[in-house]
């Protein structure tokens, strides 16, 4: 029976994009830096572009860290301290938690349906703190960060190392996540089956998702019918 849950946590469940965006208002403000209304899209482009680079294996998180602001300030044209600026933005993301709209009830409902495993490339420092801003922190049967695993999704040994740790069979696993780069390519490459969480109804282009959900409910309805024997929106 697939009962046990491998659940990513940024823009799955997690609102980053909310928490990013304050958090980076904040660090300009408090830095003395100009602040403008694209900016924070700018950042958002360098930043997922960066975090590519470190699925990829390109880079490591220490320079992921470094390089984004370096890059963010170059684009605008400022001068300024790209460590600090990091580090006042990292700071207040770490305690900066919201969650998506729904989500909360579709958390109830994936523990009444088994066992929930938190999967994420995000730094250990701003996950925990933000889900212990959220309360959170406990909720799960696991948590499990690359940084602490020391592979990173989509890596086989990342999701090798979780199915060890929480002593499951593949048959028994679901990986629900938002990123067909990490969490929908790491489920391939591990052998899981997987559930793309798709609000936006994005084509899937090359990735090959088992499953596509555009709300919590559809994800939900998934595990269901998988859980009664049956077959229910595949890609």
């Amino acid at each position: 029976m697939r009962n046990k849950f491998l659940l990513d946590a940024d823009e799955t469940i997690l609102d980053f994009v909310r928490s990013s965006r304050e958090s980076l208002a904040h660090a300009m403000r408090a830095l003395g830096l100009p602040y403008g209304d694209d900016f924070f899209s700018l950042y958002k482009a360098i930043n997922d572009g960066v975090w590519k680079e470190y699925e990829q294996g390109q880079i490591t998180k220490k320079q992921l860290m470094q390089v984004r602001f370096v890059r963010f300030l170059e684009r605008i044209g400022v001068q300024a301290d790209a460590q600090k600026l990091n580090a006042v933005y990292f700071e207040t993301l770490s305690h900066t938690g919201y969650l998506l709209d729904g989500a909360a009830e579709f958390l109830r409902g994936l523990k009444e349906r088994g066992k929930i495993y938190l999967i994420t490339n995000g730094t250990p420092a701003a996950q925990y703190g933000r889900l212990e801003s959220l309360g959170l922190r406990g909720f799960f049967d696991g948590i499990f960060v690359s940084d602490e695993i020391g592979y990173a999704k989509p890596e086989r040994r990342f999701f090798d190392y979780v199915l060890e740790k929480v002593c499951a069979d593949k048959s028994e696993c679901i990986v629900i996540g938002d990123s067909l780069s990490s969490d929908i390519a790491g489920a391939a490459n591990a052998g899981i089956l997987s559930v793309w969480y798709n609000p936006a109804g994005k084509p899937a282009g090359a990735a090959k998702p088992d499953y596509s959900a555009k709300s919590y409910a559809e994800i939900l309805a998934i595990l269901d019918a998988l859980a009664a024997g049956g077959k229910a929106g595949a890609v």
